[in-house]
């Protein structure tokens, strides 16, 4: 069963989605959820994401935004933009998904669900991206936002020049995260294009999300400007600190229904080695390593037990890298 929709935040959520299916012209794409807008000046193609998971729908203002004001003319970029909203239908029942993750099937699944017909929809979309941005928020609060995909040099070049934030939760791309799935952003740099996912907050409609949204979608114009004005990506980058990256350490199985955290774990809350994390009826949960906790889950009980299905995993654990993943994950060039 969904969760309540309050009454104010539905209205808000169907005003944007008609304001945005008004403003909509997707162009070269067949999909209603899509604004394309070609500024005819150079070929270069930026793709925003939003929605992929239904109720993380905090990007919708600024990707309204957007849209009107490239429609309106108060807002011009030489290039091809394009926004698209990955699963209004879920946001309306307040749910991340209706009957598959959309963000794990960006793949020819042979399923004909909502979602994977959805994603046949968009990958159109992402093939033409150059760059693409995915707009999501997290189940519960975070202390920070931050980027997470995998390492791609050149998702690293851009991220570092767009900078949304300071902090990149990064793997080893030989990794997949979930067999037999892809996410947007693996889908866009297998193609060899930076494909970025930044989580801006926790899910719903906050200022902090929206000024976010709205602040990288314009960073990334005019990075792509410079770009296009004959600067490299490097040179943009270069001129930026670089990102603090951080790796998953560890994860807690959800091996057992009586697992439970404490209360009040947040993302991004710093832990300690040793430190306990579990609820006093629980099993115990410590943590083996300092670092920061990501995606804690506080799933529905009955008398104690979670009902089932419960998530695989219950927390990770994230730590800050020592080396730059560029030294760990790059093939060396031979001379």
């Amino acid at each position: 069963m969904s969760p309540p929709f309050d009454a104010d935040v539905r209205r808000r959520l169907d005003s944007l989605l008609e304001r945005f299916e008004r403003a909509a012209q997707p162009g070269p794409f067949e999909y209603k959820w899509c604004h394309h807008a070609d500024g005819g000046r150079h070929p270069l193609h930026v793709v925003f994401g939003v929605m992929v998971h239904g109720n993380e729908f905090g990007s919708l203002p600024a990707a309204v935004r957007l849209v009107e004001s490239l429609r309106g003319g108060e807002l011009q970029f030489g290039g091809r933009v394009s926004v698209f909203i990955g699963n209004p239908e879920a946001a309306r029942e307040n749910k991340r998904y209706l009957e598959a993750d959309l963000n794990r099937v960006f793949l020819d699944t042979g399923e004909h669900r909502h979602e994977d017909i959805r994603a046949q929809k968009i990958m159109p979309i992402l093939d033409a991206a150059d760059v693409l941005i995915d707009f999501h928020q997290t189940i519960l609060e975070t202390a920070r936002p931050f980027y997470i995909f995998p390492w791609h040099q050149p998702g690293w070049r851009w991220a570092r020049a767009i900078r949304s934030t300071d902090v990149w939760v990064t793997r080893d791309p030989r990794h997949v995260f979930s067999a037999g799935s892809k996410c947007t952003d693996e889908y866009v740099a297998d193609r060899g294009h930076p494909g970025m996912t930044v989580e801006l907050s926790q899910k719903g409609f906050t200022d902090a999300a929206e000024r976010l949204c709205w602040d990288t979608m314009l960073e990334a114009l005019r990075v792509a400007e410079i770009v296009l004005s004959g600067k490299t990506i490097d040179d943009v980058a270069q001129r930026k600190p670089d990102l603090t990256f951080f790796e998953t350490t560890f994860a807690e199985r959800f091996d057992d229904p009586k697992k439970a955290l404490k209360p009040g774990l947040v993302n991004f809350q710093a832990v300690s080695a040793g430190q306990a994390l579990h609820a006093p009826d629980s099993p115990p949960l410590i943590a083996p390593n300092s670092g920061a906790i990501l995606f804690p889950k506080y799933p529905t009980r009955t008398e104690g037990r979670a009902v089932s299905p419960w998530p695989n995993e219950i927390y990770r654990l994230v730590t800050a890298m020592n080396d730059h993943p560029m030294d760990l994950w790059e093939a060396p060039t031979e001379a």
